[in-house]
């Protein structure tokens, strides 16, 4: 009797962001393709995505030392390193047992690093444009592993130059759409939905507005928080939000930001450095609303000026304003054919479904299953797992 797949997947985070989202559809393809397989999850610790993985996966374990944090790396550089040795051989074991093993963007270091063993059935899904010199590191990293890899954007594919399988990220809508809003003579509405960090323009955009005055009728929301152990950043944003003449509201992160993106009329995506992908602008157009978004990376995939939405020059707060005065002044007509083209995008090209069936194409075991997929349940040495 055939034994059943095997498979291995490994995320860098715990909460229900872009990156979390995006593989737990990576998830749920692969248990729709394989629904015997034995499908275990490694993540860093325990968080809002456990239930929702819970539902695909077979079992959940715990290793917080594979994953690269900046913050600690500068902290303790010596001994974060040293953590990331002992988990680069626990994944080392832990990968023998698996037919398949995928590993959910490229922070996940000591796990691709794991992966150089592997004849076959390996596999990094890329969803970072690092900065140069990290980006070299990353390269030579991925080069090692001999992984077979998934970008998420062409731009991502542009940056490491590295051959892969570029798969777009796609997301799925619960519940009705709300109505395409009517704004009349009211405020613009705008909404920047996501991870707060200097480099996905939150504070850029603060800094413009602060310089206006009353000059320009509009009210924006913020939705998201920090890393722990940077609070700092979000200090500053809430201080700078005090001094605009703009109604600036901050929210907490959310599982479901579905009612601000009701609330907005555009979705508001700043970023200051490259955006791999750009899920926000998607979640967008799938709620019916076009995006305004700095002309980078993988948003250029995305927003089509003036047919979905708006886009500006990166880090250029006058364009910034130029593309907001203008969206200001456009005819509620104009806006709707906006709204529905949104729409229309999302369901052409980025839906989950596309998505899912993208990846379980992608993702395949070799011809030779590789291990016994009833692993003994304390088999693997990883910190904890779960109850």
């Amino acid at each position: 009797m055939k034994k059943p797949l095997a498979i291995v997947m490994v995320h860098q985070g715990a909460e229900l962001y872009g990156s979390d989202r995006s593989f737990l559809s990576a998830l749920r393809a692969l248990r729709e393709q394989h629904p015997d397989a034995s499908i275990d999850v490694v993540l860093p610790e325990p968080g809002p995505i456990v239930d929702h993985v819970a539902r695909y996966a077979s079992r959940i374990q715990y290793d917080e030392n594979g994953v690269l944090r900046k913050k600690k790396l500068k902290a303790r550089p010596l001994g974060t390193l040293a953590n990331m040795a002992r988990a680069w051989r626990r994944y080392c074991r832990l990968f023998e047992r698996y037919d398949v093993c995928y590993v959910n963007t490229v922070v996940c270091v000591a796990a691709i690093a794991a992966l150089r063993g592997r004849r076959a059935g390996g596999y990094v899904h890329v969803r970072e444009i690092p900065s140069r010199v990290a980006l070299r590191v990353f390269r030579a990293l991925l080069r090692f592993s001999r992984a077979a890899l998934i970008y998420n954007s062409n731009a991502t594919a542009a940056a490491f130059r590295m051959p892969g399988t570029v798969i777009h990220n796609g997301v799925e809508v619960a519940g009705n759409i709300a109505p395409v809003p009517v704004r009349g003579a009211r405020p613009l509405r705008l909404a920047i939905i996501g991870r707060i960090n200097p480099w996905k323009g939150q504070q850029f955009v603060l800094d413009a507005l602060r310089t206006l005055g009353r000059a320009l009728p509009l009210e924006l929301r913020i939705v998201g928080d920090v890393f722990p152990g940077y609070e700092a950043v979000l200090g500053q944003l809430r201080d700078t939000a005090h001094a605009c003449a703009q109604s600036v509201e901050i929210h907490g992160f959310t599982n479901d930001p579905a009612e601000h993106y009701a609330w907005a009329d555009y979705a508001l995506v700043p970023s200051v450095l490259p955006e791999p992908f750009g899920r926000v602008a998607i979640e967008s157009f799938a709620s019916g609303r076009p995006v305004i978004a700095a002309a980078t990376g993988g948003l250029t995939e995305i927003v089509t000026h003036g047919v979905t939405g708006f886009l500006f020059e990166p880090n250029d707060a006058q364009d910034l304003l130029r593309v907001l005065k203008h969206a200001l002044a456009l005819p509620d007509d104009d806006y709707v054919r906006l709204s529905n083209a949104a729409r229309a995008c999302y369901v052409n090209g980025f839906t989950v479904e596309t998505y899912m069936r993208a990846i379980a194409q992608t993702v395949q075991a070799p011809h030779a299953t590789a291990a016994d997929a009833s692993i003994p349940h304390d088999a693997v040495a990883l910190q904890r797992e779960s109850r």
